[in-house]
């Protein structure tokens, strides 16, 4: 077996293993992204070689918007010399080299707040352009002072914007963002690599390959390694359908490299094998495709073991989905039972406030009704005048004045019912009994 064969054969060991039992160095670490605080003491700083970059850099990475701000600055690089060799903020509008040379984009690209985008600039001297990519698309370009390079001197700060080769950061220009796979390239990167970066996608290891695998000089997976200053955290940024997804695409690209390998190999010998060498070559890709199909089969049942978890997990969500349409149904029982419950309250409200109206109606009738029994009382006395029995100043003889025997006929029976001393009554027989028959009796018998 080649070394060739041999070395693919290791690549494709190592994507399996990635995926039954881990990831590699980049790959766990390409999955990861940084989340920054928003305050001038969340920041990474960068102390990296710069002299690869001197003629010509590609700073690619992918950011995710979280705060609105003035200056919101991901990447700011400053020399001894010049404060702001290279300032990029998070919307576009700040593309700076060189201290006084920038391209504001800003208003060419559509950025919204919480959504992951691509961004690259690329530059070289040779070109002496400087050109900032969107989503794989170039949305601007500006030039640079001839025979300008890089100076190489300085470091980089990730978060916040260098203001001075001090580190004099201001509250406004704080990141608060994430990023993820942020890798700086020795090289000018054309709009097809840039393109094929981004299609490639967040939780992509295309960085890795070849192309890009010597130029990639400031790599990600060295980045998380770095001290963090403030609120600044690593976050796992990639679900794990799309984790394997990649694991498997590379896994396909490794086996047709092998293939590829295979066939050069086989391709490259001239003189005919003899019979040992034919077996010990059959053998080996005897025992090499009992490997690829146990490689294989083990990243079927992983993928098998995804798709089970992704059912399962759909069936939660249709039953999450039918219990937020219970608890929505509930809900608007609930509101209609509470403005019942309030209607009622208001009939309630409105009916003790009638009974208190009549409450206190009945009071005024009750007090009402007294006045009229007096005025009554009043008017039958007025009428009554003289006739009227009068508890002051009366005598016995003031009962005839009664309704009982006023203008009645004296008879058996009402003189049964006065006193034994009115027995001369029986003298006035067939009289009847007025005002002057009563005076004569007040004058005339009364004691």
């Amino acid at each position: 077996m080649s070394e060739a064969v041999k070395t693919l054969l290791l690549s494709l060991l190592l994507a399996v293993v990635l995926v039954i039992n881990g990831t590699s160095a980049y790959e766990e670490q390409s999955y990861k992204a940084l989340k920054f605080g928003n305050t001038l003491a969340d920041y990474v700083k960068l102390t990296p070689d710069m002299r690869p970059f001197s003629n010509a850099f590609s700073i690619c990475t992918w950011i995710k918007k979280l705060q609105r701000g003035s200056y919101p600055s991901w990447f700011s690089y400053a020399s001894s010399t010049v404060d702001t060799e290279i300032w990029i903020n998070d919307d576009g509008s700040y593309n700076w080299m060189f201290h006084n040379h920038n391209r504001n984009v800003g208003y060419l690209i559509n950025i919204r707040m919480g959504e992951w985008y691509h961004y690259c600039f690329c530059w070289d001297l040779a070109s002496r352009t400087a050109h900032i990519y969107h989503n794989g698309r170039e949305s601007g370009y500006y030039s640079t002072p001839y025979g300008r390079r890089l100076t190489t001197d300085g470091f980089i700060v990730l978060g916040q914007d260098l203001s001075t080769f001090a580190g004099d950061f201001r509250e406004y220009f704080s990141f608060g963002g994430e990023l993820q796979k942020l890798n700086m390239y020795s090289k000018k990167l054309n709009t097809t690599e840039v393109r094929e970066i981004y299609k490639a996608g967040r939780c992509s290891h295309i960085e890795t390959r070849k192309g890009h695998r010597y130029s990639r000089q400031i790599k990600w997976e060295r980045i998380l390694e770095q001290e963090r200053f403030g609120n600044v955290s690593i976050v796992d940024s990639c679900p794990l359908n799309e984790k394997l997804h990649h694991c498997h695409e590379r896994v396909i690209e490794l086996e047709e490299q092998l293939k590829e390998a295979q066939n050069n190999t086989q391709a490259g010998n001239e003189e005919p094998s003899s019979e040992d060498t034919t077996t010990i070559t059959t053998v080996e890709d005897d025992g090499l495709s009992a490997e690829l199909e146990e490689l294989r089969l083990n990243l079927e049942s992983t993928t098998n073991r995804l798709s089970e978890t992704e059912t399962r997990l759909e069936k939660a969500e249709e039953k999450l989905e039918k219990t937020e349409t219970r608890l929505r149904k509930t809900g608007a029982q609930l509101d209609k039972s509470k403005k019942k419950v309030s209607t009622l309250k208001k009939m309630l409200k409105q009916a003790n406030s009638d009974l208190e109206n009549n409450v206190d109606l009945l009071r005024e009738t009750r007090a009402a009704l007294r006045e009229k029994e007096s005025e009554l009382e009043n008017l039958e006395n007025s009428l009554c005048g003289a006739n009227c029995f009068k508890a002051s100043n009366s005598s016995y003889w003031d009962i005839l004045y009664t309704s009982t025997f006023f203008n009645k006929v004296v008879t058996d029976e009402l003189i049964g019912i006065l006193n034994e001393s009115w027995s001369q009554l029986e003298n006035f027989k067939g009289s009847v009994i007025n005002e002057g028959f009563i005076e004569f009796f007040k004058t005339n018998f009364d004691s």
